[in-house]
C-alpha cells in the first residue's frame, strides 16, 4: 500500500476515534436522571401562541455577544430572520436545537447575511454577554458567512419581558435544576419583524426554513400553529426523570456534532497530506 493511502487510513481512523471518544464522554450524561423541579400543571402554561399579526418589538436595546449595545431591529437588519430563544447555561436540548437550525440554514440554499439572519436571546438576563459568546463559539463557531450574520443577544428584564409578551412565549424557571421550561420554537420574521412562521425547533429542516424565509422576505405572513409545546426542558414531572423521547433527541444533536467534528478532522488531515506529498 502507498504511503498516502496509510496516510488517510490514519486520519480516518483517528477521526473516528476521536468521535467515538466524544460520544463516550456524554453518554453518561443522556443516561442521568434529574429531579423535576416543576409540577405538571406548572409545566403545562409553558409553551407559544403568537398573537395575530404578531411583530417583535424591534427598538429594544439588548446587548451582543461582545457586550455591545444593539437593537433588536440592528440584529435583525433588513433581511427576514429567524429568532430562537435559549437559556445560555441550557444542559438539555439548546445546544442541539442550535446545531440544528444552524445545519438546515446551511443547507437551505440561501445565503447568510444577504438572505436571512440568525438571532437568538437569552432567556435569563443574568447570565450575560460572556455566556452567549461561549454557546455561539460552540454551536455556531466564529467563522464563516453564518456566524458573522449570527447575534447571540443577552436581554435585561424589561426587554425580555417585551420580546416574550409580543410573541406570546412563556417559559418557567426551575430553580432546583437551575434551568428554564421553555418552548423549543424558532420564530421566522419579517424584516419588518412580522412573525411569519412558527416552526417546532426539534424537527427544523432545510426545505421548510427555506420556504418560511422566502416568504417571509416577499413580505408574506404563513400559519402558524396556535399552540407550541415541545419543551426545551424534557423532565416527566411524575417520573422526574428525562423522557425517552428528549434522551433521543438529546443523543441525536450529540451524534451530529460529533460527526461533523470527526469530518472536519479527517479533512483537514487530508489536505496536509496532499500538501506534504512529493
Amino acid at each position: 500500500m502507498s504511503r498516502r493511502g496509510v496516510n488517510r487510513r490514519a486520519v480516518l481512523s483517528a477521526s473516528a476515534g476521536g468521535a467515538s471518544a466524544l460520544l463516550l464522554a456524554v453518554l453518561p450524561v443522556l443516561a442521568t436522571s434529574a429531579e423535576a423541579g416543576l409540577t405538571a400543571p406548572a409545566i403545562q402554561s409553558v409553551g407559544a401562541s403568537p398573537p395575530a399579526d404578531a411583530r417583535v418589538p424591534l427598538s429594544v436595546t439588548l446587548r451582543d455577544e461582545t457586550g455591545a449595545p444593539q437593537t433588536l431591529q440592528a440584529a435583525i437588519g433588513h433581511t427576514p430572520s429567524v429568532l430562537i430563544l435559549a437559556d445560555y447555561a441550557c444542559q438539555a436540548l439548546c445546544g442541539p436545537v442550535l446545531t440544528l437550525a444552524a445545519t438546515a440554514l446551511a443547507h437551505s440554499g440561501l445565503s447568510a447575511g444577504r438572505d436571512y439572519r440568525l438571532v437568538v436571546v437569552g432567556l435569563d438576563p443574568g447570565k450575560g454577554f460572556r455566556a452567549a459568546k461561549a454557546m455561539k463559539t460552540a454551536q455556531i463557531g466564529e467563522d464563516g458567512e453564518l456566524a458573522a450574520a449570527t447575534r447571540f443577544l443577552t436581554p435585561d428584564q424589561a426587554a425580555l419581558q417585551a420580546i416574550t409578551r409580543a410573541l406570546g412565549y412563556r417559559s418557567l424557571y426551575d430553580r432546583e435544576a437551575d434551568q428554564f421550561a421553555h418552548p423549543a420554537v424558532a420564530f421566522v420574521l419579517t424584516a419588518d419583524g412580522r412573525v411569519a412562521r412558527t416552526l417546532s425547533a426539534l424537527g427544523i429542516g432545510a426545505d421548510d426554513l427555506r420556504l418560511a424565509l422566502v416568504e417571509a422576505g416577499e413580505g408574506r405572513i404563513g400559519s402558524t400553529l396556535d399552540q407550541m409545546r415541545l419543551l426545551c426542558y424534557g423532565f416527566d414531572p411524575a417520573a422526574g426523570v428525562y423522557t425517552p423521547s428528549i434522551h433521543a433527541l438529546l443523543a441525536l444533536g450529540w451524534l451530529l456534532t460529533a460527526l461533523a467534528l470527526g469530518g472536519a478532522i479527517a479533512m483537514m488531515g487530508l489536505a496536509r497530506n496532499r500538501a506534504s506529498a512529493p
